[in-house]
């Protein structure tokens, strides 16, 4: 069933470093984000505004394709099935296995999860656009038995350098 056994544990190797760079925690973002800026690395083509190129998706896809191609090349029987199965895992398994993680093992706030489609803000101005008000609605899950109490706050960075600051 192998073919070459050093392309094999290469092939796994490749996919257990996307599969963990791929884990969404502690926030929404993968954690190959947090890589890139550890290493000063630009994690979109434009920073400023957060679009562009996204550089860390696009490096950890050819690590996966990479780790793909090692391990079809090291298998005889049934290579295409297992190659489509890791990719299927490397995938979506970090989301499965933090959102698992959550409901059995995390306590604290790392066992609250943001319930993203649950929540909304909306802003108004005044009319001379001076002033502006937001209300802001988030919804929560605690996975866990426990009470938790933790503080939400608004990031005080502005994105861009020459606009005033969202608020004082």
């Amino acid at each position: 069933m192998i073919r070459d056994r050093s392309l094999l544990i290469k092939g796994l190797i490749f996919l257990l470093a996307v599969f963990i760079l791929n884990i969404p925690f502690p926030n929404s973002a993968p954690l190959i984000n947090s890589v890139f800026s550890f290493l000063g690395l630009p994690i979109y083509g434009n920073e400023e505004t957060m679009t562009g190129f996204y550089y860390a998706n696009n490096a950890w896809a050819i690590i996966l394709l990479i780790s793909l191609f090692l391990l079809y090349k090291s298998l005889n029987r049934h290579r295409l099935k297992l190659t489509i199965l890791a990719a299927f895992i490397v995938t979506s398994g970090p989301g499965c296995m933090i959102e698992l993680m959550q409901k059995t093992v995390l306590s604290g706030i790392y066992a609250v999860s943001y319930d993203v489609e649950n929540s909304n803000c909306t802003f108004l101005t005044n009319k001379r656009e001076t002033i502006l008000t937001g209300n802001c609605k988030l919804s929560f899950e605690n996975n866990r038995s426990k009470p938790v109490t933790f503080e939400v706050a608004i990031d005080k960075r502005a994105f861009f350098e020459d606009e005033q600051p969202f608020y004082k």
